[in-house]
């Protein structure tokens, strides 16, 4: 079975499947098998005598997790293996749940996603400006202040040194923050019980001071695991340290090329620091590209060979297929061009054969996408969308998921505020009243009926306390679904949303089969605050999304729109290198063939990002192709601009 499993693999992918078990770094190129590599060498070991439960793996999303787990299953010829396995926030789940005593966690928590997070954050604010008579309008939005923090928390920085990196607010605002805000929002999430996204992390970490736990961790998991680790930040990297402290058996793949997560705390010093961190470590390139024909790789070759990181060593991709088919870099004179090139070249490419669900279109930033998406749309193209809000924050969505999220535990504050503030007559203000008052009395359902609404609001309310009680009674989640939309949502959706109450319903109807995939509401209720809802591959639909969205995926066709300096590198952008690495990663995200397309004007850009990207610039003229015809030049000179009539 051992030879079979290995005589799957390409010389550089065995070298590093076979390695001893010791620290070693994999720089796995994009589309070189980085996945195979990982799953093959724990398959490999568990083979070779290893316990299956002493393996921890970690990553960074649930498909990317549940990919893994069922490609080791499969090499196993197992339907379960005992690995534990997931994204690093599902594993401190679990961790927490089983050892968080030690440390003071309670077993029952629920997890606030970012969107319950900056809720909560804001009653604070709200609560901080009135206390000191501050201007709400002057103040920091909720959603910049949740962020800030989080980047502190993530990043191992004391709140001065990241506001003197980003000057987001003055010295007395953030004294007055970090004094009093922070306080009160932590306060808050105690009360509740209640654990926010990053608190995963920090008490992982934490949990993993604790000497006896520590002891226990090492013996249950000697054998480390970490998937995509050029994308880890400072409180991972320490959670990754403490795990292989004395273990020694610690495997990481990655590429520094696909560093582009900074705005969440990556660094690409991790990746390059690791022999260093480690100093017994073996390091495997794995060089070989499966995905991208020749003239992919060699077009992103030429991109990122630029940057300082690889100055003295040249990256090494070797393509493994080739076409005559170049990449095409085209520029058009405006957005319409833009829009009439790429609808040319789907139905060009789709009559080739390929299918609308193997093309995607990549933008750098997500507000240029809706122009496309809509042209698209009204030309009959299939397409799906996933740059604006995905599913589980729909506002009719969440109001059943804070249905569900206060019948499991009535101390959750913002899911009262959110479900209360659903029916007519009642708002934030007295929404905060009630639970002010539900509060006091220990949060116990029965005191639901004593509180005092608005005349305005007497129908709604009765009607809700109905779906609470008889909902509280269901076993099922889906029945509890059942109980909410039948005694008050579907009213209040025809009432909140009366121009598109039928596309909503659907949505519903999809959560409701959902829930029917999960034992308990406890699980469910974990599984969508850990879950990326990614809703890309929906059927034979062209894909439109952001850049970062797509990493990891791939596709035959692949468009990028606005490749204009100031979009690539963006002009908000810190970091130019980082920029270099996300357009290599757009690129070999393309399979067979790639449009680049800049545009000469736009309304919808700044006139300082009328010219192209820098990056394209750099590219050799034999690396591309040319243009579908005139219209769409692949050169920089003799441009004009349409204008139409009425400007």
């Amino acid at each position: 079975m051992i030879e079979k499993l290995l005589s799957a693999l390409d010389d550089d992918q065995r070298a590093a499947v076979t390695a001893p078990l010791s620290n070693i770094l994999c720089i796995a190129n994009a589309g070189s098998g980085k996945t195979r590599v990982l799953v093959h060498r724990i398959a490999y070991w568990i083979l070779m005598g290893q316990p299956e439960d002493s393996f921890m793996m970690l990553t960074f999303t649930n498909k990317a997790a549940n990919e893994m787990m069922d490609r080791t299953k499969a090499l196993l010829d197992k339907e379960t293996v005992k690995i534990l396995g997931g994204t690093f926030h599902s594993v401190a789940v679990k961790l927490l749940r089983k050892y968080g005593g030690a440390i003071g966690i309670r077993q029952k928590f629920q997890i606030l996603d970012s969107t319950d997070a900056a809720g909560l954050m804001g009653v604070c604010r709200e609560k901080l400006c009135a206390d000191y008579k501050l201007s709400r309008k002057d103040f920091p939005p909720k959603e910049e202040l949740a962020r800030f923090y989080s980047y502190c928390r993530n990043c191992c920085i004391s709140p001065e040194e990241h506001n003197e990196r980003t000057l987001m607010f003055t010295d007395d605002d953030l004294r007055l923050i970090f004094d009093e805000l922070i306080p009160s929002y932590e306060a808050r999430k105690e009360a509740m019980g209640a654990l926010d996204f990053d608190d995963l992390l920090v008490y992982f970490n934490r949990l993993l001071d604790h000497p006896g736990i520590l002891r226990l961790i090492h013996t249950s998991y000697p054998n480390v695991f970490v998937d995509e680790y050029q994308d880890i930040n400072a409180l991972q990297n320490q959670i990754i340290h403490k795990l292989a402290q004395e273990v020694n058996h610690l495997t990481v793949v990655g590429d520094e090329a696909q560093c582009i997560y900074g705005f969440r705390g990556s660094e690409v010093a991790f990746i390059q620091a690791f022999k260093d961190d480690y100093g017994d470590a073996g390091v495997f390139p794995i060089r070989n590209n499966y995905r991208s024909v020749d003239g992919v790789v060699d077009l992103a070759l030429s991109v990122i060979n630029r940057s300082p990181d690889y100055e003295e060593h040249k990256k090494v991709m070797i393509a493994t297929s080739t076409s005559p088919v170049k990449p095409k870099l085209v520029c058009v004179n405006d957005d319409f061009r833009q829009n009439d090139y790429i609808y040319n070249e789907i139905i060009r490419a789709r009559s080739a054969g390929i299918h609308y669900g193997e093309m995607a279109i990549l933008f750098r930033t997500g507000f240029l996408a809706r122009g496309v998406e809509a042209d698209l749309v009204s030309r009959g193209i299939p397409v799906t969308i996933t740059c604006g809000i995905s599913f589980y924050e729909r506002l009719h969505v969440r109001a059943v998921l804070d249905f569900l999220k206060f019948l499991d535990n009535p101390t959750n504050e913002i899911a009262f505020w959110n479900l209360f503030e659903t029916i007519d007559g009642i708002g934030p203000k007295t929404a905060q009243k009630m639970f002010q008052a539900f509060g006091k009395e220990g949060c116990d359902f029965e005191e639901l009926y004593k509180l005092k609404v608005p005349a305005k609001a007497n129908n709604g309310m009765n009607a809700m306390l109905s779906a609470i009680k008889t909902g509280r009674a269901q076993p099922a989640i889906s029945d509890q679904i059942d109980v909410f939309m039948c005694k008050y949502y579907r009213d209040a959706i025809m009432r909140i949303f009366p121009e598109d109450f039928k596309k909503r319903l659907e949505d519903l109807k999809i959560l409701r089969r959902t829930v029917e995939h999960f034992d308990s509401l406890e699980d469910f209720l974990e599984n969508i605050a850990l879950s990326s809802a990614e809703e890309s591959g929906l059927g034979d639909k062209v894909l439109i999304t952001t850049v970062h969205k797509a990493k990891g995926l791939e596709w035959d066709k692949v468009f990028l729109p606005y490749m204009n300096d100031g979009i690539f590198p963006h002009y908000k952008c810190e970091e130019v290198e980082e920029e270099r690495r996300l357009l290599y990663v757009a690129i070999t995200r393309a399979r067979k063939e790639l449009s680049m397309i800049e545009v000469s004007f736009s309304s919808r850009l700044p006139d300082s990002c009328m010219g192209p990207s820098p990056f394209l610039k750099d590219i050799p003229v034999q690396r591309l192709g040319r243009g579908a015809d005139n219209d769409f030049r692949p050169s920089w000179n003799n441009r004009y601009r349409n204008y139409c009539a009425w400007q």
